[in-house]
């Protein structure tokens, strides 16, 4: 194990994933403002399956709209191009979050269930908070913990000296994952963010979601991340075998001014809202 550089894993492991093109170009088309809604809607529903999916989360009770929405076109006007670029990304890292990592003990669908719940929290702490970026919120959440996906092979073998490390010497496990492996789930991730072309913002959120007082870059957004996380353990969804051994960083609710109350009343309105999101890719 310690002969591989970060860089070879993240090259050489097959689970890797790589976003279907229509993604990039979706993100592409959301970024430019002399992009057209028939452009961008001709774009999304050129893909069958992304046009359900990104139709069924538009229809999702989570984004509360009054009416149904039964078209690509429809979904864009009243969603807005910025909604539709997270939606269209949790489409299509669906497929590659929606398996069983054996190596963190997450049977198949559970780091999905938190990866979305973490999504859906982020977005709704990022309006919460004044924060002007809630989808972008909601796509750092979504791929918080896309390094787990890399990293499970190897953990399948090292899961439990990981853990043993973390009942001898009570570091967090991520620390452990770090000494045992010589690389932890979050650095990892933000590897792929780079590889996928994503903003630095996002790159930072992902790679500092568990020590946010180093994030340089976009500090509230990775306290976002950290705290979305966290009520989504809390919450006990998608814990797998790390689930409650991270210890929380108060430097995130202060970047925040989140009060305890707030948090409360947030996770109480996603808990409402659990059993769609837990629905919202199924086939």
């Amino acid at each position: 194990m310690g002969e591989l550089s970060l860089n070879d894993i993240v090259h050489r492991v097959e689970e890797l994933p790589a976003l279907p093109n229509v993604t990039y170009k979706v993100l592409k088309l959301t970024s430019d403002p002399k992009t057209t809604i028939p452009e961008l809607s001709d774009v999304i529903t050129k893909d069958q399956v992304l046009t359900a999916k990104v139709l069924r989360m538009a229809n999702s009770a989570y984004y509360g709209y009054a009416r149904r929405i039964y078209s690509i076109d429809e979904a864009v006007v009243v969603l807005g191009f910025s909604t539709i670029r997270s939606l269209v990304m949790a489409a299509s890292v669906f497929n590659v979050l929606d398996k069983e990592f054996q190596g963190y003990f997450l049977p198949k669908g559970d780091l999905w269930k938190h990866s979305m719940l973490t999504a859906l929290t982020a977005r709704l702490l990022a309006k919460r908070t004044g924060y002007e970026l809630p989808d972008q919120a909601f796509v750092a959440g979504l791929l918080h913990d896309i390094g787990k996906v890399v990293l499970n092979t190897y953990m399948t073998k090292a899961f439990h000296s990981v853990l043993s490390k973390v009942n001898e010497t009570r570091i967090a496990f991520m620390e452990a994952e770090r000494d045992i492996l010589g690389f932890d789930h979050a650095v990892v991730g933000a590897r792929v963010a780079e590889k996928w072309n994503l903003p630095e913002a996002l790159v930072e959120a992902i790679g500092k979601h568990h020590c946010p007082r180093e994030a340089t870059n976009n500090p509230k957004l990775t306290s976002i991340v950290h705290i979305a996380d966290a009520a989504s353990m809390s919450m006990g969804i998608g814990l797998g075998g790390d689930g409650l051994l991270y210890p929380f960083d108060g430097f995130a609710t202060d970047q925040l001014n989140l009060t305890k109350n707030i948090i409360e009343e947030v996770m109480a309105e996603i808990a409402d809202s659990l059993i769609d999101a837990e629905t919202l890719m199924e086939d």
